[in-house]
């Protein structure tokens, strides 16, 4: 089990791995969405995909980075990770961008 008082990739292919994750993609698209040129072409269509990419891109840097294993039991493990990751940084953006700030009534 990794440390997790501090950073590393093998936090990624963790269940807390995948939340902060989840958080850290959901970020970057927002920002990305701020962006001149990319921001216009980034909308609520293309975000869910721009999110799987990410998670994708994420797991496959890690594996490759920390040389981890490529078997069948690994491999479906990392594909589970991907799918957690996804799943959660799908729902995080949604839930960011569906939560709206209410004053209280006087």
């Amino acid at each position: 089990m990794p440390d997790l008082s501090t950073f590393d990739l093998h936090l990624v292919l963790t269940a807390p791995g995948a939340v902060v994750s989840a958080a850290l993609i959901a970020s970057i698209i927002e920002l990305l969405k701020r962006v001149p040129v990319i921001g216009p072409w980034i909308d609520a269509k293309r975000e869910p995909g721009f999110g799987v990419l990410f998670s994708l891109a994420l797991v496959a840097y890690a594996v490759a980075a920390l040389a981890l294993p490529l078997d069948l039991v690994s491999i479906f493990g990392y594909f589970l990770a991907f799918i957690g990751i996804a799943a959660l940084a799908s729902k995080s953006h949604d839930l960011a961008t569906t939560v709206t700030y209410s004053p209280p009534s006087s």
